[in-house]
């Protein structure tokens, strides 16, 4: 069932009890595609998921930001506050509340420098230490994703499930030639926060990993397009680059399928179809 449709008033008063010591008269819920959210305030922030394997899911996630607040990156991350709590239908935990604005209309040129900045410093980061950190994907099948992907376009037209195949295998036949580097997984301007100008902090780290440091810049294609994020990548970087920024939306149908959120799975496939028809694959500007 979507986030979207289900009531979550029963399990925010199950939590209520578990950590009375929260400001939950602050209570701001919000919905995400994978996860209940309730805001308290500036005091801290209350994730949950309800996935069809939430406790599995919510551990990784919990160990990921965990693994992240130990680094010292030069800007604010989330930090882990309490240990996940599991229960028959839903696994949550506190992580503390990051001050700063989402701004989603932001220009290139406003946001160039402190993302090439922000970068670098995850690609220089020792991945020695980052070994509790999840596989590469694993949000979306790890391993398993191509199988997953076969499965889920079996049903639609041949053209299609057949770029969709081929697009997780170009990604996989990319991504061992270039260096692997701590990645955020999901660097959009979504999980950006600023104060003016300045890039303040990075939130949900849920999908980082040690891996290609191409991922990363596949979201700003999607934003700005590939000619401006060639500004920041070489020119291999940033063909690996287009490879992912294709397959995002077959790594949210295959996540979507994992956690039995089919309606979501739905819309993915819908997208991928729509930029695959639409020449937009690889690059908003087709």
């Amino acid at each position: 069932m979507s986030t979207l449709a289900q009531d979550t008033s029963m399990i925010w008063q199950d939590l209520r009890e578990v950590w009375p010591d929260l400001d939950w008269a602050r209570l701001d819920s919000k919905h995400g595609a994978f996860h209940h959210v309730a805001l308290l305030g500036d005091s801290a922030v209350v994730r949950v998921s309800t996935a069809t394997r939430h406790e599995e899911q919510t551990l990784q996630e919990y160990r990921n930001l965990c693994a992240i607040q130990l680094l010292g990156l030069p800007l604010r991350t989330p930090t882990a506050r309490c240990h996940p709590v599991v229960r028959a239908g839903f696994s949550a935990f506190v992580n503390s509340f990051v001050p700063g604005e989402h701004d989603l209309k932001m220009t290139w040129n406003q946001v160039r420098e402190p993302v090439a900045d922000i970068l670098h410093s995850l690609r220089e980061t020792p991945v020695a230490e980052l070994h509790t950190l999840r596989p590469v994907r694993q949000w979306c099948g790890g391993d398993r994703w191509p199988t997953i992907i076969e499965q889920v376009t079996s049903a639609l037209d041949e053209t299609v499930a057949g770029a969709a195949r081929r697009v997780v295998a170009d990604v996989l036949t990319a991504e061992p030639h270039h260096g692997r580097t701590l990645v955020h997984g999901d660097f959009g301007l979504h999980n950006l926060l600023w104060g003016g100008h300045d890039l303040l902090a990075v939130i949900d780290w849920d999908n980082a990993a040690v891996g290609d440091p191409a991922i990363d810049l596949a979201p700003l294609i999607g934003m700005f397009g590939a000619e401006a994020v060639g500004e920041i990548a070489d020119a291999e970087l940033l063909e690996c680059a287009q490879r992912h920024r294709a397959s995002l939306p077959l790594q949210v149908a295959a996540a979507a399928d994992l956690a039995g959120e089919f309606d979501l799975r739905n819309f993915a496939l819908d997208n991928f179809t729509k930029r695959f028809r639409n020449d937009t694959l690889y690059d908003i500007a087709g």
